[in-house]
């Protein structure tokens, strides 16, 4: 498809949903549904930048360790003179989606707002708790102009309690659900990751698909809130019933096991190269040996048993290392997956992109940037028999779709867009 073509394929075929979300969560969401075939329609201000979506108005551009660190998020490590448009945190998360904008805190932007909310279907956000209400677009105000809407709401707390309105990024939340706790190896710092980001597009996404189906049969709307801290609770439970079973805090374990011994993550043979293994039973043990080659460090009886292997999980680690680490990761995987043990090797990005399995699946797509050129784009992480996903388009620049979206689906006439354009509302440039 080209980069002008309308969706029309996919099981969400003829869907159309709104996009006010932020950063990468609700973002991931929308992506997901625009993958599957919804015209979604990311909606920005040109009065009001979105540092957590589209990195710093004016990114550094010197020399400098921290500046250097920061240009690594643009093509070429150049921000050029639109970064907004050439971020890959965004980029990465916007293929298949419109953009327009309109400024919803001005009378005129919110009246056309809710023209458009009265031609969609749906709406998506993971602002913080209460901002739909303070710009007078909440709930209530959208099922009015539109009884049919389903709206997804992602606060990462909740909509109320007495944290509701904490603000931050989802590291931050991390400690809420408990998984700083859990990260990180027992001798060292804690350790955070994105993983409440990543948890919740997929569950956004479930939600929105759920309350779809509810509305085919009922013709009726809803409203979702999907509070990412619990989302992401769910996903360490039983962490989480171990606390409350047993009164205790689990340990952080880095990469070992609680079940089984050895496993770990092995430098290998070449530049920060690793290999992940996981011995799963006594067979697999007797297996290790054997491509270790019977070392006698190992020959001690009390290591056949996984109590032994736990007990002697450093020494065992060491003799491990000292064979990895003379071999490449993709030979030491294969030498110990030919034995029958779970083996892999620790892939960075740019092996991932060259990675066979991935390109023999399609998984990575060329996509024409109007900012930042042509470039493998990771593809949908799903497929589906009959309705299968496409991806049809690059993310877009900030206004590509203005046009479009106004003239064609608000019939917004030629006098009236000028004037929009004339009063901040239309543009391709944040003021």
């Amino acid at each position: 498809m080209s980069q002008t073509s309308k969706p029309g394929f996919g099981p969400l075929r003829g869907i159309r949903i709104v996009d006010l979300t932020i950063a990468l969560a609700g973002a991931f969401t929308t992506m997901l549904l625009a993958d599957m075939g919804a015209e979604v329609l990311k909606v920005e201000s040109l009065q009001h930048y979105p540092t957590a979506s589209k990195g710093p108005r004016n990114p550094p551009r010197g020399d400098d360790a921290a500046s250097r660190s920061a240009r690594r998020d643009y093509p070429d490590s150049d921000p050029g003179h639109d970064p907004w448009n050439r971020l890959s945190w965004f980029n990465a998360q916007a293929r298949n989606k419109r953009d327009l904008t309109m400024d919803i805190t001005r009378d005129r932007g919110r009246d056309l707002f809710l023209r458009l909310i009265e031609v969609s279907d749906g709406l998506v956000e993971n602002n913080a708790a209460g901002l739909l209400e303070k710009l007078d677009i909440g709930p209530d105000v959208l099922h009015a102009v539109n009884p049919r809407l389903v709206i997804v709401r992602m606060p990462p707390l909740g909509l109320w309690g007495p944290d509701s309105e904490a603000t931050g990024f989802g590291w931050h939340f991390e400690d809420f659900g408990g998984f700083l706790r859990v990260q990180g190896y027992p001798d060292g710092p804690e350790v955070g990751s994105i993983f409440m980001d990543g948890s919740s597009g997929p569950a956004g996404a479930s939600a929105f698909l759920m309350a779809l189906w509810q509305r085919s049969r009922t013709g009726k709307g809803a409203v979702c809130e999907m509070a990412q801290v619990e989302n992401m609770i769910c996903h360490i439970g039983d962490l989480t019933m171990d606390a409350a079973m047993n009164d205790r805090v689990p340990p952080r374990m880095g990469n070992r096991s609680p079940a089984h011994a050895p496993q770990g993550c092995y430098r290998c043979a070449g530049e920060d190269a690793w290999l992940a293994l996981t011995v799963c039973s006594d067979d697999d043990w007797r297996a290790l040996r054997t491509v270790l080659g019977d070392p006698p460090e190992l020959e001690d009886a009390a290591l056949d048993g996984l109590a032994g292997r736990r007990a002697g999980h450093d020494q065992i680690d060491r003799v491990i290392e000292e064979w990895s680490s003379r071999v490449a990761p993709h030979v030491a995987a294969e030498t110990l997956q030919a034995a029958g043990i779970p083996a892999s090797p620790v892939l960075n990005e740019r092996d991932a992109l060259s990675d066979p399995q991935l390109h023999a699946r399609g998984f990575f797509h060329l996509l024409e940037h109007p900012s930042c050129g042509t470039h493998f784009h990771a593809g949908a992480n799903f497929q589906m028999s009959r309705t299968p996903p496409e991806i049809w388009r690059a993310a877009p620049t900030l206004g590509q779709d203005n046009e479009y979206v106004y003239k064609e689906i608000l019939g917004v006439s030629d006098e009236e867009y000028d004037q929009l354009v004339a009063d901040g509302h239309i543009g391709t440039e944040y003021l």
